[in-house]
C-alpha cells in the first residue's frame, strides 16, 4: 500500500478494530501501544496508537505510612481519591512514572506493611477497561496531540499519538483483518529448514500464496507454479537458511503486513523452530510490526507455549477450536480437514515415519512438489478458519469481552475487564489477586439419580442460562455481598438452600447480564449466530470465575449461593410436576427428564401432542416460579424454564458397577418428523473407545429402539464378523502422549508401549491390540487380538443394556445354547 498523502489522513474519528496492545517503558515513562486495522470505509489501513502520557497507578489505604523518599521507593505520587477498600476505609491513588517502578513499589511496600490494591492490573487493560474500550474503538486527533502520520511513508501503520480514544457505537465493525497461515517443512533428523508457506486473504485484497523454499543448487529466484487446485502461488528460491528466514520475514513486513497469524501449532512447532533457528544463525525473527522480534515463550507451570509477535495476534488453530467447543476424535490437521471440508493433506499423516521420510525425498528430488504440499496445508487452515468463522467469533467474543484476539479466554481477566471500571464508580476498589484467601471450592451442579430403564416419550425441561438467571433474580455478585456485609440495616435477600444475603438495591453483574440477554435476544433476531455465541460464553463464564481463587473477586459465597440456589430449583420443579402426575426421571444442573406416557391423566391431555405438553408444562412451571418469588422474596424472577426437546424412545443405563450411571443416556431424539439417534456421555461420542465399538453400539442401540428386546442373533453375527476380520480397520485405538514416552517410568500405558516401537511418535499414537500386545499401526500385523475387542470394547457396551432383557454379553457370544426367557 502506498503512504497516504496529508490530504488523505483522517480528520475526523477512524472506526478501528483494535487488534494487540503492549507497554514499555520508554526514559523511565510507560508507552502504550495499541496495534488495529481501520474498518473498510477508510481504505483498512494498519493502524498504530501511542499513548505516552499514561501514568500507572494502584492504590493503598490512606491511613497507610510510607517511607520516605530516598529510602528505597521509586519517584511516586500520592493522590486522595473518592474510593474506599472492601473494608470501607478510604484509599489513596499512587501515581508512578513508568511501569517498572510500580513494579519496584508493588515489591517493596507489602514488606513494609503496606497493602497494595489493585497493583496487578496489566497497564494496557486498566488504559482500555476504564474508558470501556474493547473491539471496535473510535480514534481521532486529540486537541494537543500532534496529526496522525504514516509510520514510513511505505504502507505502514497509521500512527496516532495520545488520541481521543472512545468506543465505538454499536454495530457491525465493518472491519476485515488481514490473515496470514504459516506453515514450514523441516529435516527432523537434520534440523534443516525447508521452507516456510505463507498464504495471506482479507483486508479487501487477493489472496496471496507464497512459498520460501530453500535451493543451494539452483540457487535464488523465483517463479509461479500451480498449486494441486490449479491455483497460482509463487515460489521464491533462498542460497541459505538465513536468507530464506530473512526474505519471509522481509514481506510479510512489507508485502503482506497481516494482522492475524494461524496455523496448526504454529506456537509450539512453527514459530517456535523458526525462532530457535533465527538464534542458532546469529539472526532475529523479525515478524512484529516496524520489524519487532518474535519470541515464543514457556507458560508459567509448563501449561504450554505462547507466542509473541508484537503488533499481530496469533490464532493457533487446535486451541482454538477447542475454545470454541468443536470436538473432533483428535485434532491432527488432515481429520478437521476431512471431517469440515471432505479434502485432506497431500501426504497423508497416519504414517509418521512414512510422511517424514517422503517429504525428506521431495525436498531432494521434486522441491515443487513439496512446495505444493506446504502451501496445501496453509490454505487448508484457512479453510477451516473461513468454514467455521472463527475470526468472526473471535471478534465477537473480543467486543463482548473486552479481551483482544489472543487473548479470548482469559475469563478471570475478562470479569476485572467488566466489574473494576464499574466498581470504581461506585466508590470502591478491589484487592490484587495476590491477596486472595481461598476457602473451599464451591459445590457444583446437582445432579439427580437416575431411573434406569427403556421409556417410551420422555420430554427435556431446561433452566434456559440458569446461572445467569439465578444471578439476576437473586442480585447475586461481589459488590452486592459487600453492601450488604457493609450496611446490614436494610433487608437482605436471603437465597434458597443456604444463608447466603445480598443486597437488595445495590449490584452491578445483576444488570449487566441484562444488558447481554436483551443484546443477544437482537442478535438472535439479526441470525448474529457468532455474537449470540460469544455472549453466551461470557455470560456462562461468570459462575466459574466468581468460584476460582485465581479472581480477585473469589469468595466462596458466590459460587456456593449459585449452585444451591439451582439444586433448589431443581427439586422443587420436581417436586412441582410430581404434584400433577408426571414422573421426572432424571435431571442435570439445569435439566429435567419428565416421562410423558403411562400417566393417569385424562383422555384430553392424553390425546394431545408430546410437544404440546412439553410447551404447556413450561408455561406452568415459568408461572409457579414467577409466583412463587414474588411472594417468597419478592423479588422479580428472570427464570425461564423452556420445552426442549422429545425422545421417542429413551433409554438411561445402569452403572457398570452396579447403581444408576449419571451423565449417561441415549434416545431417538425427534427432529420434527424426523428420528435421530442421539448419545450423552456414551462411547460412542468419546474419543478413548474405536470405531468398532461406535458401529456396535449405534446398531445394537437402533435395533433395541426400534424393537424393544434383546437382538441376540445380530450380536452374535457381529461378534463372528469381528472375528472374521470384517472390522480389522475399525480397531484402531488412538491416545495422545501428554509427555514423552522415556517419561513414563512406573506405568507403562499401552499407547505408550505402542509408541515406544516409533522412531518418532510425535504427540499421540495409532495401535492395535494384538496377541503380542498393543503394536502400532505403522507396523502391519495380522494377529490381532479379536477376542481382546469382543472383551474390552463390546461386551462393557452390551452389557448395560442386555440386563434390561435378563441376559448378559458373555451368554450371546460364548454359549452355544441360549434359553433367554
Amino acid at each position: 500500500m502506498a503512504g497516504a498523502t496529508e490530504s488523505e489522513l483522517p480528520a475526523q474519528s477512524l472506526r478501528v478494530f483494535l487488534v494487540t496492545d503492549a507497554w514499555e517503558d520508554r526514559d523511565g515513562r510507560s508507552v502504550l501501544r495499541f496495534h488495529g486495522r481501520s474498518d473498510v470505509a477508510s481504505g483498512s489501513r494498519p493502524v498504530e496508537i501511542l499513548i505516552n502520557n499514561f501514568r500507572p497507578v494502584f492504590f493503598i489505604s490512606r491511613s497507610a505510612r510510607l517511607p520516605p523518599e530516598g529510602q528505597g521507593l521509586p519517584p511516586l505520587q500520592r493522590q486522595p481519591v473518592e474510593l474506599k477498600n472492601f473494608s470501607d476505609e478510604p484509599v489513596d491513588a499512587v501515581y508512578f512514572r513508568g511501569e517498572h517502578d510500580l513494579r519496584r513499589a508493588r515489591e517493596i511496600l507489602p514488606k513494609l506493611g503496606v497493602r497494595t490494591y489493585e497493583s496487578d492490573v496489566h497497564p494496557c487493560e486498566r488504559y482500555r477497561m476504564e474508558r470501556f474500550l474493547s473491539g471496535a474503538v473510535l480514534v481521532e486527533p486529540g486537541a494537543d496531540a500532534p496529526p496522525p502520520t504514516d509510520n514510513d511513508n511505505t504502507g505502514g501503520p497509521l500512527r496516532f499519538i495520545n488520541p481521543r480514544v472512545r468506543p465505538a457505537p454499536p454495530g457491525d465493525d465493518n472491519v476485515d483483518l488481514v490473515i496470514a497461515s504459516i506453515d514450514i517443512e523441516t529435516g527432523v533428523q537434520s534440523g534443516q529448514l525447508y521452507s516456510i508457506a505463507v498464504h495471506t486473504y482479507g483486508g479487501g485484497r487477493p489472496d496471496d500464496r507464497r512459498v520460501f523454499m530453500l535451493e543451494t543448487r539452483e540457487g535464488a529466484g523465483e517463479s509461479q507454479l500451480n498449486d494441486e487446485d490449479g491455483l497460482p502461488f509463487q515460489l521464491i528460491r533462498c542460497p541459505s537458511e538465513r536468507v530464506l528466514l530473512d526474505r519471509f520475514c522481509d514481506q510479510v513486513l512489507r508485502d503482506l503486513d497481516p494482522d492475524v497469524l494461524i496455523g496448526w501449532n504454529v506456537i509450539s512447532f512453527d514459530l517456535k523452530f523458526l525462532a530457535n533457528k533465527a538464534a542458532a544463525l546469529g539472526a532475529t525473527l523479525r515478524l512484529g510490526r516496524g520489524g519487532r522480534p518474535a519470541s515464543v515463550r514457556e507458560r508459567a507451570g509448563g501449561t504450554g507455549d505462547f507466542a509473541i509477535v508484537p503488533g499481530r495476534a496469533v490464532l493457533d488453530g487446535p486451541m482454538v477450536m477447542r475454545a470454541a467447543f468443536y470436538n473432533f476424535p483428535d485434532f491432527r490437521l488432515e481429520s478437521v480437514a476431512r471431517t469440515l471440508l471432505g479434502r485432506g493433506k497431500l501426504i497423508q499423516e497416519h504414517e509418521a515415519d512414512e510422511k517424514i521420510a517422503e517429504i525428506n525425498r521431495l525436498f531432494e528430488h521434486d522441491r515443487p512438489q513439496l512446495a505444493r504440499y506446504n502451501i496445501q496445508d496453509c490454505v487448508l487452515v484457512s479453510d477451516i478458519f473461513k468454514h467455521t468463522g472463527l475470526i468472526d467469533l473471535w471478534k465477537r467474543r473480543s467486543q463482548i469481552s473486552g479481551m483482544l484476539l489472543d487473548q479470548i479466554g482469559r475469563s478471570v481477566a475478562a470479569f476485572d475487564f467488566f466489574l473494576l471500571p464499574r466498581l470504581h464508580r461506585k466508590g470502591y476498589v478491589a484487592i490484587s489477586e495476590q491477596d486472595v484467601a481461598f476457602e473451599a471450592a464451591a459445590p457444583g451442579g446437582y445432579v439427580m439419580e437416575p431411573q434406569s430403564g427403556l421409556y417410551e416419550d420422555v420430554i427435556v425441561l431446561d433452566f434456559r442460562s440458569l446461572y445467569p438467571s439465578i444471578i439476576r433474580t437473586f442480585r447475586i455478585d461481589p459488590y452486592s455481598r459487600l453492601m450488604q456485609s457493609l450496611h446490614d440495616d436494610e433487608p437482605p435477600i436471603e437465597v434458597p438452600g443456604g444463608q447466603f444475603r445480598f443486597s437488595r438495591t445495590e449490584h452491578i453483574l445483576p444488570d449487566f447480564i441484562g444488558e447481554l440477554l436483551d443484546l443477544r435476544a437482537q442478535a438472535k433476531a439479526a441470525r448474529d449466530e457468532h455474537l449470540s455465541t460469544a455472549i453466551k460464553i461470557l455470560m456462562n463464564s461468570f459462575y466459574g470465575v466468581m468460584g476460582s481463587p485465581g479472581c480477585r473477586f473469589y469468595h466462596s459465597d458466590l459460587p456456593s449461593a449459585i449452585t444451591r440456589t439451582g439444586q433448589w430449583l431443581l427439586l422443587e420443579s420436581r417436586k412441582f410436576l410430581e404434584s400433577r402426575g408426571f414422573e421426572v426421571l432424571y435431571g442435570d444442573t439445569d435439566s429435567l427428564f419428565v416421562l410423558v406416557t403411562g400417566q393417569d391423566r385424562g383422555p384430553a391431555e392424553t390425546a394431545r401432542s408430546v410437544a404440546e405438553v412439553g410447551s404447556d408444562l413450561a408455561e406452568q412451571l415459568n408461572a409457579y416460579w414467577t409466583e412463587r418469588i414474588r411472594e417468597e422474596y419478592d423479588l422479580q424472577s428472570y427464570l425461564e424454564m423452556e420445552y426442549e426437546k422429545h425422545y421417542r424412545k429413551f433409554l438411561l443405563p445402569p452403572a457398570r458397577g452396579g447403581g444408576s450411571a449419571k451423565k449417561r443416556y441415549a434416545g431417538l431424539l425427534m427432529r420434527g418428523e424426523v428420528e435421530e439417534l442421539h448419545f450423552v456421555g456414551m462411547e460412542t461420542v468419546r474419543s478413548d473407545w474405536t470405531d468398532v465399538a461406535k458401529i456396535f453400539q449405534r446398531g445394537l442401540y437402533e435395533r433395541i429402539f426400534q424393537n424393544p428386546e434383546a437382538p441376540v442373533d445380530w450380536i452374535k453375527s457381529f461378534a463372528a464378523e469381528l472375528r472374521a476380520g470384517a472390522y480389522d480397520d475399525k480397531l484402531v485405538y488412538r491416545k495422545r502422549l501428554r509427555k514423552t514416552v522415556d517419561e513414563y517410568v512406573k506405568n507403562v500405558p499401552q499407547h505408550v508401549r505402542a509408541a515406544r516401537m516409533l522412531k518418532n511418535p510425535g504427540n499421540s499414537v495409532s495401535y492395535r491390540m494384538t496377541r503380542q500386545g498393543p503394536i502400532p499401526v505403522q507396523i502391519k500385523t495380522s494377529d490381532i487380538d479379536y477376542e481382546y475387542y469382543l472383551e474390552h470394547q463390546l461386551k462393557p457396551i452390551a452389557d448395560t443394556v442386555l440386563g434390561f432383557f435378563n441376559t448378559n454379553f458373555d451368554e450371546i457370544v460364548h454359549s452355544t445354547q441360549l434359553n433367554l426367557f
